[in-house]
């Protein structure tokens, strides 16, 4: 009883804590409502997961707002990485940012920029440096929008960080739902404005990054993307990666197909940490085998953003949750890589099984090899319509309108500007 007890409590002070903190953001709106221009910041970690370049534009165009991006590391990663591709992201399209000096410390955000509003690349506390850190700036309104699909049945809705931010962007209807019943707050800091990446599918013109070959012949493109879950993480995220079965069959089999498949290995940004840490592997072996995928002569190694990949690629194999829905926006086919689907399925809510239904499921050597051939490279491909209606249903963002724009018309209202 007396743990009965404890948890009702814990319950009850963090369901009073999120109550004075949504007062809060009351009064706070009412304070900035009649500022001009209202500061927005963008924490940017990696250029893999940066999620807001068209609601930085249409913020940048509006005389009500003064958007700023700052890059910060991710501490639990190599975030050396991650910051030379943002600096390289930014400076190729002309855009301004606020560095990161590793000798002068993080750039001081309250005091120099004393933001409004600051939206968040991923949920979780203690993921940056403290001057960055989301639990310094609660009393500010928090924003976030997924940077990856959620297909998972629980997972991250009932975050601290989900309960205390002003709002939540989220992509569908269910994702709303599924907060209403598990988050404490019960999702009332939720909007559902379409997938974050949507725009970058449906708006921009996109660039053919396949590397030219010296004969000039155009092969079926292939992405394999495998996930960094090579063994269980923290007691929470299961291990789903078949990459340590896979790194040797994948290029072999890029040799064996050389004259008809070019394939780009696209892992998961936290891949490297993990396999640097796995017996057998380490760092030389890692930055080897990353090496050869960028030297071969039909392959490519993809870490940055993947949108132009996909939009150029004819097929993909992987093992990753998000990928699993977001691949779709091509319409192209697709393989996830499990030994035990059931067990995947056990862990996924509806929306999830459905992404996954529309999947050739590749468990040996032997289906993979049938998917390249028969699917990919023949291009007998009976899943072709329920793709396109899974497009249509699922992956179009509401209100006739880009996903940004339904962001920055909430916060608008929102803020009765």
């Amino acid at each position: 009883m007396n743990a009965l007890r404890k948890a009702i409590e814990y319950i009850w002070l963090h369901a009073w804590e999120y109550r004075a903190n949504r007062r809060q953001h009351s009064k706070f709106v009412e304070k900035i409502r009649k500022d001009e221009p209202i500061v927005v910041v963008f924490m940017a970690i990696d250029v893999a997961l940066w999620r807001y370049q068209h609601l930085y534009e249409l913020m940048a165009k509006d005389k009500r707002f003064a958007p700023y991006i700052v890059l910060t590391p991710c501490i639990v990663r190599e975030y050396e990485k991650d910051l030379a591709n943002l600096r390289n992201y930014f400076d190729s399209r002309d855009i301004p940012y606020i560095d990161y000096n590793e000798k002068k410390g993080p750039y001081d955000i309250r005091k120099q920029l004393d933001p409004a509003i600051i939206f968040y690349t991923q949920p979780y506390e203690y993921l940056l440096v403290p001057e960055y850190d989301c639990r310094r700036f609660y009393d500010r309104l928090v924003c976030y929008m997924p940077y990856a699909f959620w297909t998972f049945a629980t997972f991250a809705y009932n975050l601290h960080f989900c309960n205390r931010a002003w709002k939540l962007y989220y992509p569908l209807e269910s994702y709303r739902q599924a907060a209403v019943r598990q988050a404490t707050n019960k999702g009332c800091n939720v909007r559902v404005v379409g997938y974050a990446n949507a725009d970058e599918y449906l708006l921009k013109q996109h660039t053919d990054v396949w590397k030219s070959l010296s004969d000039g012949h155009r092969r079926k493109r292939l992405i394999w993307a495998p996930h960094f879950t090579i063994t269980h993480i923290e007691g929470s995220i299961p291990a789903r990666s078949n990459f340590l079965w896979m790194a040797d069959l994948m290029v072999n089999i890029a040799k064996e197909y050389f004259d008809r498949l070019q394939i780009a290995f696209k892992p998961h940004p936290s891949l490297l940490t993990q396999l640097y840490k796995i017996d057998g592997w380490g760092q030389k072996r890692t930055d080897e085998y990353y090496a050869l995928w960028d030297q071969m002569e039909n392959t490519q190694l993809e870490t940055g953003q993947y949108i132009d990949l996909f939009m150029s690629s004819d097929a993909m194999i992987h093992d990753s949750g998000s990928f699993a829905v977001e691949y779709h926006y091509t319409k192209n086919p697709t393989m996830f890589v499990s030994k035990d689907m059931k067990d995947t399925l056990s862990t996924q809510s509806e929306f999830g099984k459905l992404a996954y239904s529309m999947h050739y499921i590749g468990a040996t050597e032997q289906d993979i090899r049938h998917f390249i051939e028969n699917v990919v490279l023949k291009e007998d491909d009976p899943m072709k319509p329920q793709r396109e209606d899974f497009f249509q249903h699922f992956l179009l963002p509401p209100n006739g309108k880009s996903v940004a724009q339904n962001v920055l018309d909430d916060i608008v209202e929102s803020l009765h500007l």
